[in-house]
Order: C-alpha cells, then structure tokens, then sequence
C-alpha cells in the first residue's frame, strides 16, 4: 500500500489553501467595515452622494466575491479563483476611481463634457461584475432583463412604435449609468445604502441573539393552545422572522424547519401547512415596522417619510393575517382537530421576561420612527440600543456578546447581498427607462389593452407584478413597475401611494403564486408535499388577500388616506368581507358548507369587501340569506336523519 505524498508548501493545492485562507479574512474585514461605516454614518451623515452609495455596492458585492469560489470543487479551484478574483477587481477599481475623482465626476456637465476612455472601460466593468453578482444570488432572469434594455438603448431607432426611440450612443448609455445618480447609483442603491443596511443588520443582530426561538416560544405561549395552534404559531413566529429576514424564501426554510412538521403532527395536511407557512413568511413583507427591502425604496420614490408607508401597510397586513388567521382556524375545526392539551414548558411572562433584551431595543427603533426621525438614526440607535441591552443581559459572559457581534456584523452583508445588487440592476433598468422614455409608451400600450377600463389595466399590472416576481426578488419587481407602469395609474386619477402599495403588494404576492410560486415551492420542499398543490392551496387560503390591493385603490382609506371614520368604515368592511372570502373557501361555518353556498359567498363577500354603504349593505342581505338557507338545509337534513332513525328503534323495540 502506497501513500500520497504530503503536499509540499509551495504546490498548487497549498497555495489556493492559503489564498481561500486570506480571501476568508479579507471578506470578514470587509463585513465588519460595512458595518463599521453605517453606524458611523449613521451618526456623523453620509459623504457625497455617490461616494457613499458607490462604497456601500463595493464593499458589500466584494464580501460574495471573496467567498464565491472557496467551496468550488478541486478540479474548478484555480480557475473559479482566478475569475473571482477578477471580478473581484472589477468591483474595487471602478468605485475606487469613482471615488478618488468625485470632485472631477460631480463638476462635470451631464451628456455635454465628453465621457473618458477609462471613464468607458470602468464603466463596462463595474457593469459585468454587477450583473454577475445578480446572476449567482438571483438567477439569470434580471440579468437576462438588463441585457435586453441594454440592447434596447442600441436598436431602438429601428423597432416600431411604441418602442421606438432616436438611438443612444454607447457613451451616453455608459454616462447615465456610471456617471450620473440615475443609473447604477440611483434611488434603489440609495435606499439599501441610506435605510436598508441598518435594519438588516438590526435583524441580523436579533437572529444572532436567538431571536427565532424567542419569537417561536412567545408566538406558542400566546396561542399554543388555541383550535390550530401550531399553525397560528407557525403564522405570528413566521411572520416576525420574514419581517427581520426580509426573504419570505429564507423564512420558510429556516424558521418552517420547525413550524411545519408540528402543524403535521397536529393532524394539518402537509400541503395545508406548506401553504400557511409560505402565506406567513410572505406576509411578513408587508407587515411593519420592518417590511421588506421595497418599502424602503418606495419612501424615496414617493419622497415621503417611512413612518407614511408603515401607515399606510398597517391596515392592508392586519386583513392579511387576519384572513389566514380565520382560514387556519375554520380548517381545524372542519378536520375536527382539538386545542392541545399540552402543558407548556414556560409561560407568556416568564419568556417575555427572558426576551426583554430584544423586545426593548425594537421598541425604541420603532419610537424614532414614529417621532418623526429617518430610517437611518432610528436604525442607528434601534442597534445602539440592542448592543446596550445585550451587554446588560450577557454581561457575566463578555464573549458570548463580542461572539454574537462579531456574528450579526458578519452575516449582514451576506443577508444583503442580494438586496444590494437587485438595487443595482433595478437602478440600471431605471436608468434606461428614463433615458429612452420607454415608461410612458410602456403605460400606453398596457392602456390600449386595456381600453377605458380601469379594473382591466390594474388587473394587467398586477399580471406583470406576478410574470416578473416569478424570476425576481420583490425589491426588483417593485423597481421596474415602479418606473414603468406607476406613472400610467396616477393618470388615471388613483392616489400615487395607492398606487405604490398596489405594485409592492403584487410583487410580493408572486411568492405564492403560481405556476412559479417561489416561497410555496420551498414550503413544499420542507413540508415533502407537492409543490403545485401547496402554492394552489396557499392561493386557496389567502383568496380574500388577493382583493386586498384592488380595494386600497379604489378606497385610498384603508392605506390611510381619508378621514378616520372613513378609514373605520372602509376598514371593518373589508374584514367581512374577508371572513365570509375565507369561509367559502375552508367551506366551514358552524358545520360544513354546501357547494352552492360556498359558490353564493364569494360574491357577496366581494361585494362587501369593495367600498361602498350600498355594496355592504346588499352584501350583508346576501350573507344573511345565504345563512338563512344554510339553516334550512341543515334543519331539513336533521329532520329526515330523524326519520330514518325512528324505524330502526322501532325494530329494535319490536325484537326486545
């Protein structure tokens, strides 16, 4: 038996050891100098605009770049290494120069001093390493979708109305993207540079400190014990979690590990579960105070404070967990599942007691916001507060709080990578829309399909809002429709928040719908369920959602806009509404439903859930009818059980 020589210290294998050794801590300094940098510009103020949004794209693609190639396999080791580490390099160069020469950059004047040939190949190159980036954490489908407005920019003069442009020369493309703040450094990066991070870090901090185990025991403790607990469980805990994550995808894999097999256990068909988790972790991005990445985003489109958008989320994530909530409950009852009996190990105060360290600093992150003060010092001292506050709670063990640091500082640029070059790509596709102009033929062509109709023209919109957010996060879908089709809605006379809250809630319906329902599939893959009966029973389960959306449209009060009684009346409509949606669906309500007064409901809770006292009113007739005849069925049903009873005790009187 022979054996290998050990490898010498200058082989080949040796030397890629050490460089995975040296790119390992070179990705970790990096991390902690993005986190480093947003506390300290957090309370000092940002740099120059495209100084800081352009240091906040470097160091956090560089992170995925270093630790791109380490778990390549032997026989791809060099060659993966040397190609990251070229584009390694072709995210530092070009926003160091950017950087070095922002004085030149920002003086110059914009289409009229001529772009640089170096100016040229930085450009190109920080492009490549951007799309790269989007494609490894996001698939090809947004890379495919900047190539093709890339290729637009050039071929534009020769399509047909309405695509049709005058043609930009490559340098003027080049120009909007690199050199100016309506590309690659536009409101998308400026968001997940100014806002974004902090919260990120924030949750990264919370998961760091256990805080999937404490959200799971409180949401237990308070409901446990309640008809379908663990699904109302696995919907409070799920969407605690996907509001810190901000990726409904990474919540159901990581808290649904957990929340899924006890739903299971329970007696919840694996398909039902899958789906109440996926409709969980996807809600968690509309729920504040911390929503997903696009709300962020939304705030500097509309130019409009973050607390304006949490208000204006409020109404529209109470109806949605109230509707699962509702549909979770009514399943249980129908598959006659019982509240567990189950004693708990600890109880509501006592874990809210050991939590308190989280619980404080959220509190206060959420008092900045709501007095009136930016994102970014609420993060800032929302994060202050919860490294005071872990000290206090660790103090007896100072490593376990350096450890939990070290960890949450780390792991928040990996957690926002993909935000990050979403927010790149999505600036850049903005970039060529405002160029080409290409927005408002876009919203005539989706007007001429959809003629003088209102109604149809969102129903389109929100068919886009679902085809893009099958290839692409939330954050990307809400960029692009934002430039392209928002424009056309406030046309058509429909509050611009509205509007806004409209495309947000469609991008992140997508999750869960089908035929490419991402956050269901994954449920699925947890749950061993199919993936098309979960995402078509998570579909089923949030039916009443969907109007959601259509509602706040056409009645701006249920976003917040409107006097308070208005806002009550709109508010306690459309939760009927969605009680008798969610009824017609489970098909329970005191005792199984009959197909015809399933089918009866849904729409009569339409017309109870769109805004209107006529509407209500006729609704609430039809409700009380539909009841009525449900009554009647079952009394007639008692009645002839009854007699068929009647002679087999006669029989049996007659045998004795």
């Amino acid at each position: 038996m022979t054996d290998e020589p050990p490898t010498a210290s200058g082989s080949p294998g040796a030397l890629a050891g050490r460089l995975d050794v040296s790119l390992v801590r070179l990705a970790s300094a990096m991390a902690l100098g993005l986190s480093g940098y947003h506390m300290v510009v957090a309370y000092v103020g940002p740099p120059v605009t495209e100084v800081h949004r352009a240091l906040h794209l470097m160091l956090g693609l560089s992170v995925l770049y270093c630790l791109g190639s380490i778990a390549k396999s032997e026989s791809r080791a060099f060659v993966a290494r040397a190609i990251d580490l070229v584009l390694l390099c072709a995210i530092l160069v070009p926003c160091l120069y950017l950087i070095i020469n922002i004085e030149q950059i920002t003086s110059r004047m914009i289409y009229v001093t001529p772009v640089r040939p170096v100016e040229m190949v930085m450009a190109v190159a920080l492009t490549l390493a951007v799309l790269e980036a989007t494609r490894r954490m996001l698939g090809w489908p947004m890379v495919i979708l900047a190539v093709l407005f890339l290729i637009y920019t050039q071929i534009g003069p020769y399509l047909p109305y309405p695509f049709w442009h005058r043609g930009y020369p490559p340098s003027q493309v080049i120009e909007q993207i690199y050199l100016s703040l309506d590309g690659l450094w536009g409101i998308p990066i400026g968001a997940s540079a100014s806002y974004i991070y902090l919260f990120v870090l924030f949750g990264a901090l919370l998961v760091a400190s256990g805080a999937g185990a404490f959200f799971t025991r409180f949401a237990n403790a308070f409901a446990g014990r309640l008809t379908g607990g663990p699904a109302k469980t696995a919907v409070m805990s799920s969407a605690m979690m996907s509001m810190l994550s901000g990726s409904s995808t990474a919540n159901v894999v990581t808290t649904g590990s957990f929340t899924i097999p006890a739903m299971k256990s329970y007696g919840y068909r694996k398909e039902f579960a899958g789906g109440v988790e996926a409709l969980a972790s996807t809600g968690g991005l509309i729920t504040p105070p911390i929503m997903g990445a696009a709300a962020f985003i939304m705030a500097d489109f509309l130019g409009i404070s973050y607390v304006e958008v949490m208000a204006a989320a409020t109404i529209p994530a109470i109806l949605y967990f109230t509707a699962i909530f509702l549909a979770v409950d009514l399943e249980a009852r129908k598959t006659a599942l019982k509240p567990s009996i189950e004693s708990l190990d600890d109880s509501l105060r006592d874990i809210l007691k050991e939590g308190l360290f989280m619980i404080v600093p959220l509190a206060i992150m959420v008092y900045f916001l709501v007095a009136g003060f930016t994102p970014m010092i609420a993060g800032f001292y929302g994060i202050l507060a919860f490294c005071v506050s872990l000290i206090a709670r660790f103090w007896r063990d100072p490593m376990k709080v350096f450890h939990t640091l070290l960890k949450a500082s780390i792991e928040a640029p990996r957690m926002m990578a993909p935000v990050i070059a979403a927010c790149a790509v999505g600036g850049l596709i903005a970039g060529i829309i405002s160029l080409t102009g290409l927005g408002v033929r876009f919203t005539s062509i989706i007007a001429l399909l959809a003629g003088n109709s209102s109604i149809l023209f969102l129903i389109l919109t929100m068919v886009v809002c679902i085809i893009l957010g099958m290839g692409m996060p939330t954050s990307a879908v809400y960029i692009v429709l934002a430039a392209v089709l928002a424009p056309g809605l406030v046309g058509l006379g429909f509050e611009p928040l509205a509007v806004h809250m409209f495309i947000f809630f469609g991008a992140v319906m997508s999750n869960i719908t089908p035929p490419l329902a991402i956050a269901s599939f994954a449920a699925a893959a947890v749950a061993g369920s199919d993936p098309w009966k979960t995402s078509i029973c998570a579909v089923r389960i949030a039916a009443g959602v969907f109007f959601i959306p259509f509602i706040f449209v056409y009645s701006p009060a249920l976003v917040g806009l409107g006097s308070p009684l208005e806002i009550a009346t709109s508010a306690v409509s459309a939760l009927f509404g969605l009680v008798f949606l969610s009824v017609a669906s489970i098909g329970w309500m005191r005792g199984p439903l009959r197909s015809v007064t399933r089918v009866l409901l849904v729409p009569i809770a339409a017309l109870m859930i769109l805004p209107g006292l006529q509407t209500d009113l006729i609704g609430l007739s039809g409700v009380l009818i539909v009841i009525g005849i449900e009554a009647g069925w079952r009394r007639f049903d008692r009645r002839a059980a009854e007699r068929r009873q009647a002679p087999l005790e006669g029989n049996d009187h007659a045998s004795n």
